[in-house]
């Protein structure tokens, strides 16, 4: 199935996933590079991250073959098994189980309304990005979002993301509906909440992406005190 960029989601996995490998690889060999703190995953350093991810992979994988999905993986690389060597392996196997699953194969997914494999391409895609963002921003580097696809996981928070929070009863409702609008897509907003009033924010879709996400502070440029406080606020697990 095709992503909003007009690629399929599964090449959007095989390029996501392969940068962060290269990114893994390109500190393997420098201790303090692979030390290097996730400022969005206190506690976290760069191979927490590779594990998490590859864990997650895994997880996605075995739920495609109808494991529980409560059985998190606890799966790591081998003393003797390079990190990028390991994670690489966990990425060709969502995309392996992915490709041979289709996109709609029934499964088991985050939300009731959409039961299939396709959910998993697309939460794995922006699983990967936002880390690969993480990677890149523990060692220091910067990196772009593609806008579209950067845009399409900020409407998966507003309509996977936020709601399990809500189901969970891990966050309030929001008391003011958010409606992100990207400065750099001509896109519908992006609306969060259902109250009846609207906060407006607005920002370039990757600013939006990480935002929602908690990477970024929001700034008085994106939007007004309140819309702030509300975006600063539990949005995602």
């Amino acid at each position: 199935m095709i992503s909003p960029t007009g690629r399929p989601w599964l090449d959007e996995l095989a390029a996501a996933t392969e940068q962060f490998r290269a990114v893994i690889a390109a500190a393997e060999h420098d201790q303090e590079a692979l030390a290097s703190s996730v400022a969005a995953c206190p506690g976290w350093d760069l191979r927490d991250l590779a594990v998490h991810l590859g864990r997650t992979h895994l997880w996605a994988a075995q739920i495609l073959d109808g494991a529980d999905p409560r059985n998190r993986p606890q799966d790591e690389p081998a003393p003797e098994e390079p990190l990028p060597a390991w994670y690489g392996r966990t990425a060709e196997r969502i995309r392996k189980a992915l490709a041979e699953a289709g996109p709609d194969k029934p499964c088991w997914t985050l939300v009731k309304e959409q039961r299939n494999a396709l959910f998993w391409q697309r939460r794995q895609v922006h699983e990967t990005v936002v880390h690969l963002w993480d990677a890149h921003h523990a060692l220091g580097r910067s990196t772009e979002i593609t806008p579209a696809l950067a845009y399409d996981g900020v409407a998966e928070v507003a309509e996977v993301m936020y709601p399990r929070m809500l189901r969970a009863q891990r966050v309030q409702p929001l008391p003011k509906q958010l409606v992100l609008t990207a400065t750099d897509l001509s896109a519908e907003p992006v609306r969060i909440g259902d109250a009846g009033e609207t906060l407006a924010v607005r920002a370039p879709a990757g600013k939006l992406l990480l935002l929602v996400w908690q990477r970024i502070p929001c700034s008085p440029q994106y939007g007004a005190p309140e819309a702030q406080e509300l975006i600063s606020q539990s949005l995602v697990p």
